[in-house]
């Protein structure tokens, strides 16, 4: 599996636990950081970084949307 296809199942997961949709990036990386690296077969040097590189792919490819400067996402497809 990518990182992408990794991010964008743990993004999914982490927003259906809240009925807006919504997730912060600590909490999509406080659960969801393990199970991503495992995902990829390993984690690499910087996997937080690059957790949130993905992120900002998936908010580029309309995936998410950035909702405000605590990190905030909403899950929009």
């Amino acid at each position: 599996m990518t990182w992408k296809e990794a991010v964008e199942a743990a993004v999914i997961r982490q927003a259906a636990k809240n009925p807006s949709r919504t997730f912060t990036r600590q909490d999509l990386l406080d659960s969801e950081r393990s199970r991503i690296m495992s995902d990829c077969g390993g984690g690499g040097e910087t996997p937080d970084q690059t957790i949130s590189r993905v992120l900002q792919e998936l908010r580029n490819d309309g995936v998410i949307a950035f909702l405000d400067d605590q990190g905030t996402y909403q899950l929009i497809s």
